[in-house]
């Protein structure tokens, strides 16, 4: 639906846009107003970006960006809902991406994200952000670094944000290998808590499945985007693309290896944790067969029988030779053993 010339557009939520004509930069963080006086331009393109948008904020700005384009009901209310998977959903004439970009906090071994939602339009990009904690600004210099790409359109902007979002999985794939090594160190070395490996091993395992729930989906939805007839995909792109898919499954690759590195770890823990317990199952026994020297000497020599002895000093001596020659000589024998 057009919104009459000169009706103010109201959106509540923060929003920074970028407006380039045939390839140039013409505005940054325009009024509203007049990037819709240029959406009708051939030579335009639009890059909007909302912060937690609500639906009547998306609703407001969908005419105005997307010119003859109206953007879907049900993509409007996926575009906010969050948590979504990631994939890509077409429609008749705009794309909707769902991502999420993460990071791993090292001092809490806990994995955070942002839900970010792409609609992708002919001749417009509009990103919808679920927090500020994924970074605008490295887009926006590499879209100043590269300015003859501009004139690849949508397809240049949407490849810049993905190969952020991807770059972001390795820098948390990294931290937490780091963070695995370490405990490879902690586990060989000892040391600390009898349980602390274990539970760090859950900690670290569960914000590995939680990263591969963000980055595997992704393979599927770069496939969609390479798949011919994709909307916004130019020619001279698809190497771009290309590029940013293979590192995808290089960071599926490399998510499998620490999934299998920690198994490794919990396995390793729990044999150590066994052959710590057959040695004090060792010890144990060892000191219960010395015990029984005393007790068999003590309970043959407390018999009401007389004995070697019996009512007179030697009897006393004996026995006492026989309780610490036995008990130790049985000592020694673990000892030499090891069982002691």
């Amino acid at each position: 639906m057009e919104r009459p010339e000169g009706e103010r557009v109201r959106v509540a939520c923060a929003v920074r846009n970028r407006l380039y004509v045939d390839g140039v930069l013409v505005g940054t963080d325009l009024p509203l107003e007049e990037l819709a006086e240029h959406r009708a331009d051939a030579g335009a393109l639009i890059w909007v970006d909302l912060l937690a948008p609500s639906v009547p904020d998306i609703a407001a700005l969908s005419p105005l960006v997307g010119g003859e384009v109206e953007l879907h009901p049900l993509a409007v209310e996926g575009a906010i809902s969050g948590r979504q998977r990631p994939r890509l959903v077409r429609f008749r004439d705009h794309s909707l991406l769902h991502t999420r970009a993460v990071r791993f906090d090292a001092a809490t071994d806990r994995l955070d994200g942002t839900d970010l939602s792409i609609f992708i339009l002919p001749r417009a990009l509009i990103t919808i952000r679920g927090d500020e904690r994924f970074a605008l600004d490295p887009i926006l210099a590499d879209w100043d670094d590269n300015p003859d790409l501009v004139a690849y359109g949508v397809g240049f902007l949407l490849h810049t944000v993905l190969d952020a979002v991807v770059d972001g999985y390795f820098e948390a794939i990294d931290t937490l290998d780091d963070q695995i090594q370490s405990l490879e160190d902690e586990l060989l070395l000892g040391g600390g808590p009898k349980n602390a490996v274990q539970l760090r091993s859950f900690v670290l395992r569960k914000a590995v499945a939680h990263l591969g729930r963000a980055v595997l989906p992704m393979n599927e939805a770069f496939s969609a985007l390479l798949r011919q007839g994709a909307h916004v995909l130019d020619g001279e792109m698809v190497p771009y693309y290309q590029d940013v898919y293979d590192h995808t499954l290089r960071a599926t690759e490399r998510i499998d290896g620490l999934r299998d590195t920690i198994e490794s770890i919990l396995a390793t823990h729990l044999a150590m944790q066994g052959n710590s317990l057959n040695e004090i199952m060792k010890k144990l026994t060892a000191w219960a067969a010395i015990i029984a020297i005393p007790t068999g000497v003590t309970g043959y020599f407390g018999q009401n029988v007389p004995f070697p002895g019996f009512g007179e000093s030697a009897g006393f001596w004996l026995s006492a030779v026989l309780l610490l020659g036995l008990g130790f000589g049985l000592w020694g024998s673990f000892k030499r053993r090891g069982w002691l």
